[in-house]
């Protein structure tokens, strides 16, 4: 699943703490990918479609940010998912298909909706550091925006979303970790400026999850396959917008502001154990399959309720079409048309100022 950008608000995004000050934040994220699952035809032949899929993620975000020097900071940030899961309905079970070599879904008995994968758990902890060789707070240099630039680094972890961690009892699927795993690599970058009560702001941040090394389980804790080399994808996002301020008081730091925005995704093609995402797949070798590339448009807007310096409460919303997406390489099945990308959350910011 693509990661929508979370921007509150413009000044949010560029803001650090003044000199041996930082902030702590808590926030929660809905994140809610659905739509139908299209199995292609053999030339002349029309899609068809083949069931209904919902991939939904519920993640805290533990964060602190602490000034080290003017314009720069460290900061940690925990990914905590409460629950993520793949859901299908109007589904049939896969069976082989003699003509193609591969299976398929076209013709079997419609099964009654089941989650497919299910996992929670933290995702490695984000180490980083912030700087803003330029800034507006500089009045020194009389800078007229201002750049933040982020660069930080996720420890791994083995109990991660590729891995069954908790087998199921019976026929029941086995609870899998968070995050992609390996070590993790994020780099942004944030321009903003104040134009009277507007605040202008493109923010670009890539993610790079390295390749790393699991055992794939089968959801009852059988080990099918050892030291598989899963390669998860890799993300690029991109927004453009602006920040509208209603009001501000200046005596109390308070304020009131709107942020609406353009933004788009993109995620790399990914190497990950199969029947992740996609309901009762043929497993003839237990081993992994390619995961195609895919492409997100959209838009958001939030508000940023800043109730003094000491304080601040943001919300977002996010929505983006997904263009159709290759699930599983042996298998013609993509994601339909009607794939719509639905993110939303709220932070609370205490700021030591």
């Amino acid at each position: 699943m693509l990661l929508v950008i979370a921007v509150a608000a413009a000044a949010t995004v560029t803001d650090l703490p003044p000199f041996l000050r930082g902030d702590l934040s808590v926030a929660y994220g809905f994140d809610y990918l659905g739509g139908s699952l299209m199995e292609r035809g053999q030339p002349g032949e029309e899609d068809t479609n083949v069931a209904g899929r919902v991939v939904s993620d519920h993640t805290l975000r533990y964060g602190l940010t602490f000034s080290v020097a003017p314009g720069a900071a460290v900061s940690v940030e925990i990914p905590h998912t409460v629950y993520r899961a793949v859901d299908v309905s109007d589904w049939s079970r896969m069976v082989y298909d003699p003509a193609t070599g591969s299976g398929t879904y076209v013709g079997t008995a419609t099964e009654p909706d089941a989650t497919v994968s299910k996992g929670n758990g933290i995702g490695g902890v984000w180490i980083g550091v912030k700087g803003t060789p330029f800034s507006e707070s500089f009045t020194s240099r009389k800078t007229r925006f201002t750049w933040l630039l982020e660069g930080a680094v996720r420890t791994p972890n083995e109990d991660n979303q590729l891995v069954v961690v908790s087998p199921g009892e019976g026929t029941g699927i086995g609870t899998r970790g968070a995050g992609p795993g390996g070590v993790g690599l994020r780099i942004v970058s944030t321009t903003s400026s104040r134009r009277g009560r507007t605040e202008p702001y493109i923010r670009l941040a890539y993610e790079e999850n390295l390749p790393h090394e699991i055992d794939v389980l089968a959801d009852n804790g059988e080990v099918l396959a050892k030291n598989q080399t899963v390669d998860p994808a890799n993300r690029l996002e991109a927004a453009v917008g602006a920040e509208l301020i209603a009001a501000e008081n200046e005596s109390s730091g308070g304020r009131t502001a709107f942020d609406l925005r353009l933004s788009a995704g993109w995620q790399s093609y990914q190497e990950i154990p199969t029947g992740i995402e996609l309901p009762a797949v043929l497993i003839a070798d237990a081993g992994l399959v390619q995961q195609a590339e895919a492409m997100e448009i959209g838009g958001g807007l939030g508000v940023d309720l800043r109730f003094m310096k000491y304080l601040e409460w943001d919300l977002w919303s996010d929505v983006r079409y997904q263009l159709p997406q290759r699930l599983e390489s042996p298998y013609p099945v993509y994601t339909g048309g009607d794939t719509v990308h639905v993110s939303a959350g709220t932070r609370l910011t205490i700021r030591v100022r």
